[in-house]
């Protein structure tokens, strides 16, 4: 289970007995915050006992983990896909992917970036930007073709130059975070996507960036100026 914490938010512990509106939980203690896991404890130094109570939480319920018969969390690209779906298993399945090198995490139609602060090269190759445009965009398929691909900023600018050309809808994509979460960046990245889908299908590489996504990304800098500003946690946000 997850129980609430007042310095990490959540938790996990192991319910060892419960009564009423009172429960007893193992908690697993980690060496920091990176550490800790949904392991079962099998990777923490120790643990203490803690009683819990049960009228803190909806229903007198504690919310349980995503873990599999041998007490490991399970990672899930689609989170509408969560056994346990609620705030502490939004929290750690966005943790662990995180931690395996994916930045991006679905939700139905919304893409959750998490910001690894290092720049991933095979996730934005010529190659990577042509599968998203042609899956989404130009091949025709009764499913939805999300269902085979990674999330992906991608698949936002991908289905929103579709409505734009095929259904003629009008198209807003919303960017929305704390500052130095990576919004800006994510957004360059949507723009040059976007400019680069209109070449229409594509079998292989090109040799360079279409004028027009380079016009698009040559426009950032000048764009960037108008809403520049210091904030406490970053001094350059945009």
């Amino acid at each position: 289970v997850f129980i609430k914490d007042p310095e990490y938010g959540w938790i996990p512990a192991i319910v060892k007995s419960s009564s009423g509106d009172k429960a007893t939980v193992d908690i697993p203690s980690y060496p920091n915050e990176q550490a800790i896991a949904c392991d079962g404890g099998r990777g923490a130094k120790g643990s203490e006992s803690k009683t819990i109570n049960l009228k803190d939480y909806p229903h007198k319920v504690l919310p349980l983990q995503n873990v599999d018969n041998n007490n490991a969390l399970l990672s899930f690209a689609d989170m509408t896909k969560l056994p346990y779906l609620h705030e502490a298993g939004i929290l750690y399945n966005l943790k662990k992917r995180h931690a395996e090198g994916h930045p991006y995490t679905r939700t139905g139609d919304i893409i959750i970036a998490v910001n690894p602060f290092q720049w991933f090269t095979d996730l934005y190759t010529e190659e990577k930007r042509t599968l998203y445009s042609n899956k989404l965009v130009w091949e025709d398929t009764q499913k939805d073709p999300r269902e085979k691909l990674d999330p992906h900023v991608y698949e936002v600018s991908a289905l929103s130059y579709k409505g734009l050309a095929f259904e003629g809808e009008d198209q807003s994509i919303l960017v929305s975070g704390e500052s130095g979460a990576g919004k800006t960046e994510t957004v360059k990245i949507a723009m040059n996507h976007m400019a680069s889908v209109q070449g229409g299908m594509q079998t292989g590489t090109s040799s360079g960036l279409d004028p027009v996504v380079q016009r698009v990304v040559d426009s950032n800098p000048l764009l960037e100026a108008f809403g520049n500003a210091k904030t406490r946690r970053n001094d350059n946000s945009s």
